[in-house]
């Protein structure tokens, strides 16, 4: 029963909706538009994704608008470059780019004086101007970017200029040069911050900038990576779309394998796998089992990595990605020879060298068919040139005319002469701000680099000290390498926290007591029995303050742990710090302990090192003894 009336309504709701749309106002039309459009962004999502569904709708969505009504037109043409976009994944370059001139009219008749309409203009050109670039033609890609730049320049709306940001960025990116990727990290961290800000409202600007600053970093910092990979896992627990998840997992998976963890990476490029089988995507599938070839190479399961390998070429030679293909021979060849089986090693080898040959011969060919039609083209510039020579005589008495006209008019040009000189000079200033904007982008990338090995080779002296205190028996000299360590330990925090921050000139101290108390107290193993509490705003110190005070809350934490509760008891220390009036930097540590008792503990070096760092910083120190112990601080600070 159920397949009939399925098979009715199939058959009669065409008639219906033909009927329907005669029928609707125009705002009843663009009503239902938008419950189509809902619907096809219903199916875009997991777990109900299907992509012909998703099509479905839309194309219903566009279909019940009227083109000749003013009031759908906007509506009409932003349905129509969405469904684009999801099209045009599998079609040419050349042929998008095509589709995209022709659409173009439509759009360029919208009433530009409306903001909406300008917004949806520059999208457009935004998206072609890309469609372009990956053609190879640049020249007109930038040309269409600048007109689309020019489109809403003057908005000043925060969504509208983060998203003009974050589409240079990913421009810039795409066009590859060097000087281009360093404008798209600059562009990229300076949207960073908006779409971060309202990433539930943005979630895929957010998780676009994310995986552009992971594929950044990839190669240059491990910490950077997993940090940008574990962003784009927090907004996929809201973003249901199956493309970014599967580039999750593969992503993920590709860098532990780069790591040398084959058993985290084949767990993530598996559920890669099973999405893209779920969903039924042809994007990243050959990768993915490449991946696992990869694996099973490294780990010497060499059977299943030429299973792999060879699924992977049957892919890309499906896609007509012979160069790939051409290379899982190789992966294959390589594999049997690790193998010991000489005889497949060889046939393989043999079958990669002549497809890689007859591929350089098809490119060969292809460039002499290329040279022939430039000899034509060049042919045919000759015989041009000999039917132009016969207009030569009109050519030189035109340009006796203008001859007489430019001394007619030479008055004119001499006062413009001082207008272009000028126009020239402004030029100039504009192309040295526009270098001086990139060399400070480079030096403050270098600075940040300077903090990052900084940090390292802090680590490397922890590390040293570590690795000296394990030679050593005497618990009293090992405590105080530990000490020691943690004193270390405590500065690399600041210089960490310089080259991740967007601010080089100043650090969050409430962050870094946060990360240094957490530090101390596992170095101490008092995680457990210990509870920290920090009563203090966000506050923002230059590193010649930073450095110093947090020495100071390094040995102030390290004697509360040791002394302040004997014998594993637990407690809370709570670290306050506020700003005062005149420039007055308040700073309190307070534990809940046994309280002074007299007796001096230990050599008595992190004491003198805590006054000598407050007379450093133009303080004054003092202690209270009531339900434990307050050590109280009054910092002058400088001027800024």
């Amino acid at each position: 029963m159920k397949p009939f009336i399925l098979f009715l309504l199939l058959i009669v709701s065409p008639l219906l909706f033909s009927q329907a749309k005669h029928q609707l106002s125009a705002k009843e039309a663009l009503s239902l538009s938008n419950k189509y459009k809902e619907k096809a962004s219903w199916f875009t999502d997991m777990p109900q994704y299907n992509n012909d569904s998703s099509a479905y709708y839309s194309a219903k969505a566009i279909k019940v608008l009227n083109r000749n009504e003013s009031t759908h037109r906007n509506t009409l043409l932003q349905l129509q470059l969405e469904l684009n976009k999801s099209k045009f994944y599998t079609l040419p370059n050349a042929e998008k780019d095509s589709i995209l001139k022709k659409q173009w009219s439509d759009y360029e008749e919208l009433d530009a004086e409306i903001t909406e309409n300008r917004i949806l203009q520059y999208h457009y050109l935004v998206f072609w101007a890309n469609i372009k670039l990956q053609k190879g033609d640049s020249k007109a890609s930038l040309h269409l970017f600048e007109k689309a730049l020019a489109l809403i320049h003057k908005n000043d709306k925060p969504n509208v200029k983060a998203r003009m940001t974050l589409d240079k960025a990913l421009y810039y990116g795409l066009y590859g040069l060097e000087a281009e990727k360093k404008l798209s990290l600059k562009y990229l961290k300076e949207c960073l911050v908006f779409f971060k800000e309202n990433y539930k409202k943005y979630p895929s600007e957010y998780y676009m900038i994310n995986a552009e600053l992971q594929y950044f970093y990839a190669t240059k910092n491990s910490d950077s990576t997993y940090y940008y990979l574990n962003e784009v896992k927090t907004i996929l627990k809201d973003f249901k779309k199956p493309l970014c998840h599967i580039w999750y997992y593969s992503s993920l998976g590709g860098f532990q394998i780069g790591e040398k963890k084959y058993d985290q990476g084949r767990i993530n490029i598996k559920k890669a796998l099973e999405l893209i089988e779920t969903y039924q995507f042809d994007f990243y599938y050959a990768y993915c089992l490449e991946r696992l070839g990869q694996i099973d190479y490294e780990t010497k399961n060499y059977d299943q990595a030429v299973v792999s390998y060879a699924k992977a070429r049957d892919v890309y030679l499906k896609d007509n990605d012979h160069y790939s293909a051409i290379n899982a021979l190789n992966n294959i060849a390589d594999t049997y020879e690790a193998k010991g089986d000489l005889a497949n090693a060889l046939k393989f080898k043999k079958q990669y060298y002549t497809e890689s040959l007859d591929s350089q011969k098809e490119l060969n060919d292809r460039s002499l068919r290329e040279s022939e039609l430039k000899v034509n083209v060049l042919n045919q510039e000759k015989e041009l040139t000999q039917k132009s020579n016969q207009q030569i005589f009109f050519i030189v008495a035109l340009g006796l005319c203008a001859i007489s006209l430019l001394l007619i008019y030479r008055n004119v040009r001499l006062k413009q002469k001082s207008n272009l000189k000028l126009a020239a000079v402004n030029h100039e200033l504009e192309d040295k701000n526009n270098l001086l904007d990139k060399r400070n982008a480079e030096n403050e990338l270098l600075l940040k680099e300077i903090h990052h090995r900084v940090k390292n080779n802090l680590e490397v002296v922890s590390s040293l000290l570590a690795l000296q205190s394990a030679q050593i028996d005497d618990q009293h000299t090992k405590d105080t390498m530990a000490e020691s360590q943690n004193r270390v330990n405590s500065i690399g925090i600041v210089h960490q926290k310089l080259y991740q921050g967007s601010n080089l000139g100043a650090i969050e101290m409430k962050d870094y007591f946060l990360n240094l108390s957490e530090s101390i107290l596992d170095s101490f193993g008092a995680e457990d029995r210990i509870n920290l509490e920090l009563a203090m705003d966000n506050l923002d110190l230059d590193i010649d303050t930073a450095v110093p005070l947090g020495l100071i809350i390094n040995e102030l934490l390290t004697n509360i742990i040791k002394y302040a509760f004997p014998k594993g008891e637990k407690g809370t220390i709570t670290i306050k710090m506020e700003r005062q009036k005149d420039n007055i930097l308040h700073l309190e540590v307070v534990d809940n302990g046994v309280g002074k008792s007299g007796v001096t503990h230990g050599t008595g070096f992190g004491g003198q090192l805590v006054t000598l760092l407050t007379n450093q910083l133009n303080g004054t120190m003092r202690e209270e003894s009531q339900n434990g112990t307050a050590i109280i601080f009054d910092f002058k600070l400088k001027a800024a």
